[in-house]
């Protein structure tokens, strides 16, 4: 079976997936031509497109996370091996794949039980490096309030969600501020969540398996790629469950062989789960297009809602530590612009290494596993508050000086900054026991 011909039997169940959207993200190296982006080569098109560019084009394809005119927000929480060099191997074989996939399922049902324990609606969609797991969370319903509620915004942010650009299909009608709100409190959740874990498998190195962390901060690790909640909203996009999957191809030499498709693990509605626990079919089908389509009939494509039982795990979260250092981070006072860095230069509790970075921050300053030892340096050794810490990341974003490639108007450099210091502020603190989750 050929891209298309898989696409075919499948695309009223894709079709499903884009209830909320009115257009899809295209991927993939045929869109060279047609992209302004030669590192990743993505299209967006109108959501009646969709058809088009898979059962005709055999494209992969994502759905944004914010849905038309703000309706809804997705939370795309996204669990993945990471191996640095030798990513590779996921993509080789499914024998190999399978024995790495050993290392990754036992927090996948961790997570999964943590849901289904709570009664929280989810989509679980395996990917050949991880799974993703998925719900919709509708703007007006009391569970999505709740996640508004524990949401910020920084002023960059906030002048970035109201651009408007009719030449933009994504920013046709710019994002509310209040779906952004609820994007940021799905960020803090699934936060919230990726500490539950590390917490949960924080013997893993002691027994020979991958650290539990957040971002690619560790060079073999299973990763909360949690980056999806940094930057603007309109910006983020997940693969769609049924998409096809051509890493094997394109990045991994695969150029004859067919293409990979992500394959739905679990559907629960709340009370019951629509689920296929075998691993071993569950990657038959991943390499396989014809089983992959059948398999993909037993599932209708819509992405579960989230409902009331999401504001009980809400109050969870903000009954922990976590919460708390949320609320402190985010009351603290910034830095002037420009200061925080010149501050730092300054700073005689710091290793060289991170003072390096000071000086020439491009590309460390972007990269996880620079930044998490940057924070951990200027928050434990040199007592510096977690805001501070974020308001130098900024300076050194805001600079020209330093030549980023990075668009700092869609990608904000004080939310990004915010976020990267926040986020490993808080894996420093719990690490030294000075955070309770």
């Amino acid at each position: 079976m050929n891209a298309q011909e898989y696409y075919h039997r499948v695309i009223d169940r894709l079709k499903n997936c884009y209830q909320f959207t009115h257009y899809v993200i295209a991927s993939g190296n045929e869109l060279a031509a047609e992209a302004h982006d030669t590192v990743f080569p993505a299209i967006a098109k109108p959501v009646d497109r969709l058809e088009k560019l898979t059962v005709q084009r055999g494209l992969q394809v994502h759905m944004p996370v914010i849905g038309e005119r703000s309706q809804s927000v997705l939370m795309p929480l996204d669990l993945e091996i990471f191996l640095t060099q030798e990513n590779h191997k996921l993509y080789e074989n499914k024998k190999t794949q399978r024995e790495l996939f050993d290392q990754i399922i036992h927090i996948i049902r961790f997570l999964e039980n943590l849901f289904q324990s709570r009664g929280i609606p989810y989509l679980l969609d395996y990917t050949p490096s991880g799974g993703h797991i998925l719900f919709q969370n509708l703007l007006g319903y009391r569970a999505t309030e709740e996640l508004k509620e524990i949401g910020f915004l920084e002023e960059d942010l906030i002048k970035a969600c109201d651009y408007i650009d009719p030449d933009d299909i994504r920013r046709w009608y710019g994002v509310s501020l209040d779906a952004a709100r609820v994007f940021s409190g799905l960020g803090k959740i699934a936060e919230y969540i990726s500490l539950l874990a590390m917490k949960a498998f924080k013997d893993n190195e002691s027994k020979g398996l991958l650290p539990v962390v957040i971002s690619d901060s560790s060079d073999r690790c299973i990763n909360f790629d949690n980056s999806w909640s940094e930057g603007s909203p309109f910006m983020r996009n997940i693969r769609s469950p049924f998409s096809l999957h051509k890493k094997n191809q394109e990045k991994y030499g695969k150029y004859y062989a067919p293409p990979l498709a992500d394959v739905i693990g679990a559907c629960f509605d709340g009370k019951i789960a629509n689920e296929e626990t075998s691993m071993n079919f569950i990657l038959d089908c991943m390499w396989d297009l014809e089983m992959a389509a059948n398999h993909a009939q037993r599932f209708s494509g819509f992405i579960p809602c989230s409902n009331e039982t999401l504001i009980d795990f809400v109050c969870e979260y903000k009954t922990s530590g976590h919460y708390l250092f949320h609320r402190d981070f985010e009351s603290q006072e910034d830095i002037p612009r420009g200061f925080a860095l010149e501050h730092a230069k300054k700073e005689g509790n710091i290793p060289d290494w991170t003072r390096q970075t000071l000086y020439f921050p491009n590309p460390s300053a972007l990269q996880p596993k620079k930044i998490t030892g940057f924070v951990y340096d200027f928050l434990i050794h040199a007592n510096w508050k977690p805001k501070a810490i974020a308001n130098i990341l900024r300076d050194m974003y805001q600079n020209p000086f330093f030549n980023w490639s990075q668009d700092f108007f869609k990608y904000p450099a004080e939310e990004k900054a915010n976020f990267w210091a926040r986020t490993y502020s808080a894996v420093a603190l719990w690490r030294i026991g000075r955070l309770n989750v």
